[in-house]
């Protein structure tokens, strides 16, 4: 009688643990809390994981910028996702410009390794000023057969020159091919955008970059700089 006790015991302890399981497995999951920002980061409204990475990233980078809306595919089939309006970067710009998060990101980047370091070494002083004709734009390629320009997406961005702090000025169109240190500027310049940019355009690129430089993400490669 005992050892039925003990069987029967067992199997009654055995029943309520299964039991317990069966409970416990039909709870809910519990909710993981929504991530917070954390020191020098920013919850951008409408804007996702990756969108707001490259936001935090390019305002770690000191630009200041505006959010811009979102534009839909008009017509002519331009949009603009992810963009922004700079209107400062480490060097001023003569205008402020707008373009996707993803270019102002590469663009200061470039700015902070080549731009100005460069302008320190062959000159002694930082640049002033970064002389622009623009980035967003819905047009057409120059030449292109129709097809729409990297402008038209915000992923271009267009140089004519620059201004060192002491007030020279660095004209694409007079002085890329000059002798000294501002055509050397120009041309180095040109050189190392290959390694920033998907495409570059200058005045050794073809007959419609010979006063500006045009640097591009696009998914056409080219170094014509």
């Amino acid at each position: 009688m005992a050892a039925g006790r003990r069987i029967g015991l067992v199997i009654a302890i055995l029943l309520m643990a299964a039991g317990c399981a069966q409970r416990q497995a039909a709870l809910p999951p519990v909710p993981m809390p929504a991530p917070q920002p954390g020191p020098g980061m920013h919850m951008w409204p409408n804007r996702d994981a990756i969108q707001s990475a490259c936001l935090n990233d390019l305002a770690a980078t000191g630009a200041q910028f505006e959010l811009i809306a979102q534009a839909e595919p008009g017509k002519n089939g331009c949009t603009l996702v992810n963009g922004v309006k700079l209107t400062r970067t480490t060097v001023p710009l003569n205008l402020p410009v707008e373009m996707t998060c993803p270019m102002a990101l590469r663009y200061m980047q470039f700015e902070q390794t080549v731009l100005q370091p460069e302008a320190q070494r062959l000159f002694g002083r930082p640049l002033g000023q970064v002389n622009h004709a623009g980035g967003f734009t819905c047009r057409r390629m120059t030449g292109g057969g129709g097809r729409l320009s990297e402008h038209a997406h915000g992923r271009a961005f267009d140089i004519w020159g620059f201004t060192l702090s002491d007030g020279t000025r660095l004209s694409v169109k007079d002085h890329f091919r000059a002798r000294g240190a501002i055509g050397e500027y120009l041309r180095n310049v040109s050189r190392q955008a290959c390694r920033y940019f998907s495409v570059v355009l200058g005045p050794n690129g073809d007959a419609n970059h010979q006063d500006h430089f045009h640097w591009d993400i696009g998914p056409w490669p080219r170094c014509g700089g």
